[in-house]
């Protein structure tokens, strides 16, 4: 009889949560698999900073960047081409197709990744800043081309909705990379040791889902339809090397300029400022896989830009809750040596979300057939990005790489949303995006992070407080009626 009460209360949560709306229940999901992957890599933080030398952790970072260029060029854009070509078929006969199809293109550069970057792993060894080992190269450049192989059933598994799925893989990998790289540091193999928990991981979740995409999809290889992908996604490579020059090529130009201890205090506010990308991620990864069948709906227009609002509110949110809970996390979970990173954490946070809202104010340019327009943006944008770290760093420093890519990518972002206008007006509320955006800037301006007082952090509370009301006021965050009306996919 006691059982009786406990079986009720569990089937009617199971109701309300089946009964949520769709796109909110999704991302609560995607938003599980996040805390419980990042939670547990938070945890490598305090460890791994007290196990790693400033110039081990600055090697750490140099090979990290290594693996943010190469991971682009090995996905070609091919997560993309999926969303538009998988997500946006009006069958699933074709929506198959084109999923076994891409995922024989990934399998095939993966391969040839494989082989060709262990070839040249030595003379890739020579050319990376701070001494790298040639055992560390060849780790990280085996953990690339697995990865290249994940991606897409990952992707597979966001468009056709299985994120309980998404969730077990995501947590299952976070716990096997984190379980074995804290162990491998106690042993004393300190950045051998992390990358080898890596390598471990993506070959144990890329063989699992390799087996679950072939039994799905199938593995075929039409070359008619690889033209057609390798002219939407093969743009798109170029994006990705314009993104990483922007995100991750000036911490090499600083290693080189004032070392990698030095650097490893900026390498560590970069990581921090990045979980802004992490808190937005929830409601991108059901967003970004759904908005190319969204369009295709009754009032599709009106529904995108309502939904990508929502998205830049987040992000902007995500910016302000950095800022303030990211120094405190510094001061708390590593030595006194890392704390100088502190100061750079606000800034960095905001430019993750500028390049978030760049993304998601994109999405005009990526409804057509070729992805060219962005192509050139962000090619454009990671020139003005480099004059800037070849300028400013010798100057500034560590200040002088974060002015060059806050210009570089103000710039990128009203040129983005003026050209993909022009190819798919969308009705975004820009006045109340405009207003949020400078509440969002004064608010990172101004918000204290060098002292932890209670009258900053009174001041924090009050700012993020501001910022909610103030999206509610101006309705760009759902109200429940609206929500619940929105079309379910």
């Amino acid at each position: 009889m006691a059982n009786k009460p406990n079986r009720s209360l569990l089937l009617s949560i199971k109701r309300n949560i089946t009964e949520l709306p769709k796109p909110l229940l999704q991302s609560m999901i995607y938003a599980g698999a996040l805390v419980i992957g990042k939670g547990l890599s938070l945890i490598m933080v305090p460890v791994s900073t007290h196990y790693l030398s400033l110039e081990d952790y600055g090697r750490l970072d140099i090979l990290q960047t290594l693996a943010d260029l190469l991971s682009i060029v090995i996905g070609m854009g091919l997560a993309e081409t999926l969303y538009r070509f998988a997500s946006s078929s009006p069958n699933s006969d074709e929506q198959r197709e084109a999923a076994a199809n891409i995922f024989a293109i990934a399998l095939l550069l993966s391969g040839c990744t494989l082989v060709v970057s262990q070839l040249f792993a030595e003379q890739i060894a020579s050319w990376l800043p701070g001494n790298i080992s040639v055992v560390d190269t060849r780790l990280i450049l085996a953990s690339l081309a697995v990865g290249g192989v994940i991606l897409l059933p990952l992707s597979w598994l966001r468009i056709t909705d299985q994120a309980w799925r998404f969730l077990f893989c995501s947590a299952t990998m976070a716990g096997m990379q984190v379980t074995l790289g804290v162990v491998f540091l106690i042993l004393g193999f300190a950045v051998t040791g992390i990358l080898t928990a890596t390598l471990i991981a993506c070959l144990s979740l890329g063989c699992y889902l390799v087996y679950r995409q072939y039994k799905d999809v199938g593995c075929r290889l039409n070359f008619r339809l690889f033209k057609k992908y390798s002219v939407y996604g093969g743009p798109l490579v170029f994006v990705g090397i314009a993104g990483f020059v922007l995100g991750s090529f000036d911490r090499w130009l600083l290693a080189a300029a004032i070392g990698t201890a030095e650097m490893a205090q900026y390498a560590l506010a970069c990581k921090f400022g990045l979980i802004t990308a992490v808190l937005i991620q929830p409601y991108d990864l059901w967003w970004h896989a759904k908005r190319f069948q969204c369009l295709q709906q009754r009032n599709g227009r009106k529904t995108c830009a309502k939904y990508a609002s929502i998205g830049i509110t987040i992000a902007l949110f995500s910016a302000l809750l950095i800022s303030f809970a990211g120094p405190l996390l510094v001061r708390i979970l590593t030595p006194q040596s890392y704390h100088p990173s502190i100061a750079y954490i606000p800034y960095l946070a905001m430019l993750a979300a500028v390049h978030n809202i760049t993304a998601t104010l994109s999405f005009g340019m990526l409804s057509a057939n070729t992805t060219w327009r962005p192509a050139i943006i962000d090619g454009t944008a990671a020139a003005i990005g480099l004059i800037g770290y070849l300028i400013l760093i010798p100057i500034w420093q560590i200040w002088g790489a974060i002015s060059a890519t806050a210009i570089a990518l103000t710039l990128r972002l009203i040129i983005s949303y003026q050209l993909s206008q022009k190819t798919l007006p969308l009705p975004y509320p820009v006045t109340a995006l405009l207003i949020q955006t400078c509440i969002a800037v004064l608010a990172i301006l101004w918000l204290p992070n060098t002292a932890l007082t209670l009258v900053n952090v009174i001041i924090s509370l009050a700012l993020l407080i501001l910022f909610i009301a103030s999206a509610y006021r101006l309705r760009l965050l759902p109200i429940t009626d609206s929500y619940n009306s929105t079309t379910r996919w």
